[in-house]
């Protein structure tokens, strides 16, 4: 571990810098996807751990861990709750601040593989709720009250709470107990390879924004916003999420994004108290290593900390954390996940996609200063995406883009009900295993 004065000394560019941020590991390449869901009572659709349910988040993990014996099970040292619970076929089961439900597989090769992988969790978080919960995936939770509790009061979640709440500007809260989202992390390796993915998947960003929206509720009431989900992210702690600044076509893009972290506010100092953290731009990164903060000065631990607590719409990390895209019907979950692992693939398919992206006009040094809603692109983009995923044999991930660009034409009918509780009483499962399955085959 470096001490203080070698990392002042380091170079932002240096080896040090950027290692956790840079796809350097060796072998094939792999995807992987990670799932929020809201989980209800199923006779009274409360929100779970609020009045009206009769399933707190605890008990749910403590039965996911007596079902599967997992392989690990994480508390949080400061509460003693259960945080993640690990399974032996790869993957965990977590809980978010607001009680939303996380199902995170494993990295695989082949889509085949991982949709194995998201069944068999599923399955396991079916047989633990044993009927006494329902779940919806929606990139918002749509009857959850506006002061919805912390449902899970671990130490960081604490910290965060109190971060955001310092700052009434932003919506940070309503992100941490209100959203939900479907996740890829796509493994790149190769230098070239790695700068030219980044680089695509930030221009994409704002298209598959709108392509993927699904978040119309909120707080009981409707959204005038196709994605209320993107709204809240737009407001959020600016330091820390959208895109990193001079990205995308950064000269070198981890250095930029190493550049843009350290700027970043800081809401974790390891050794302090909750009450003694530090609030809403009171401290960044950069600041913290030149002057300490109450007498602290970070080390590389506590930059790769730091890392994790960024919210980005793409994050570097060894692999690409792909995290702008709104949950999506249980049926629906795997659609974004085959599009982006298609269209990063290779060098030659993401030229490919420059070239269509050039050929329907689009300004990609300017795409986030748009107000086009890219509309005209969603089926030229999905086609390309079921063209590769076909020539690769990737026949579910196929039905899975085939099945979305269906379902773009029901999106109006999809989310049309006379009010939030409708909506969600027409589409929670208490068996989103076989919802996740249903395009596939």
């Amino acid at each position: 571990m470096l001490n203080q004065k070698a990392l002042m000394n380091e170079n932002i560019c240096s080896r040090v810098w950027t290692q956790p941020i840079k796809g350097t590991r060796e072998g094939n390449e792999k995807i992987g996807l990670e799932m929020e869901m809201h989980a209800y009572d199923s006779n009274t659709l409360a929100p779970i751990g609020t009045n009206g349910s009769k399933m707190d988040v605890q008990i749910l993990l403590k039965r996911v861990a007596e079902i599967s014996t997992p392989i690990k099970i994480k508390y949080d040292e400061s509460s003693s709750l259960i945080t993640d619970v690990f399974f032996k076929q790869g993957g965990n089961i977590s809980a978010e601040p607001g009680g939303q439900i996380e199902f995170s597989s494993a990295p695989y090769e082949r889509l085949s593989d991982l949709i194995e992988n998201v069944t068999k969790g599923l399955k396991i978080l079916e047989e633990a709720s044993d009927g006494e919960l329902v779940f919806l995936s929606h990139g918002t939770n749509p009857i959850a009250a506006d002061d919805h509790p912390l449902v899970l009061p671990k130490e960081r979640y604490q910290i965060m709470t109190r971060y955001f709440e310092s700052a009434p500007q932003v919506r940070g809260v309503d992100m941490m107990r209100h959203s939900a989202t479907v996740q890829a992390n796509l493994d790149i390796f190769g230098d070239e390879n790695w700068q030219d993915a980044v680089d695509l998947i930030l221009v994409l960003v704002p298209i598959t924004q709108n392509l993927f929206a699904n978040s119309r509720f909120i707080k009981g009431k409707k959204s005038k916003f196709y994605s209320e989900r993107q709204e809240i992210w737009n407001q959020m702690d600016p330091t820390r999420s959208g895109i990193p600044i001079n990205m995308p076509f950064a000269e070198n893009s981890e250095c930029a994004y190493a550049e843009w972290a350290r700027k970043a506010n800081v809401f974790y100092v390891e050794g302090l108290p909750i009450k003694e953290q530090p609030l809403f731009n009171e401290l960044n990164f950069e600041n913290w290593l030149k002057n300490g903060y109450k007498g602290i000065f970070p080390d590389i631990t506590s930059w790769e900390t730091h890392l994790g607590t960024l919210f980005p719409h793409l994050r570097l990390r060894d692999f690409l954390e792909i995290r702008h895209i709104d949950a999506q019907p249980f049926e629906h979950t795997l659609a974004p996940i085959a599009f982006f692992h298609a269209l990063a693939k290779t060098k030659k398919i993401r030229q490919d996609v420059w070239d269509l992206l050039k050929k329907n006009k689009v300004d990609v040094k300017n795409v986030f200063n748009s107000n086009s809603s890219f509309s005209h692109l969603y089926n030229p983009l999905l086609d390309f995406a079921v063209d590769i995923l076909n020539q690769h044999k990737e026949f579910e991930g196929m039905k899975a883009v085939l099945a979305y660009k269906n379902f773009l034409l029901l999106k109006e009918s999809y989310w049309e009900a006379k009010s939030a509780k409708e909506f969600v009483t027409k589409n929670i499962t208490s068996k989103p295993s076989q919802e996740f399955l249903k395009n596939l085959f």
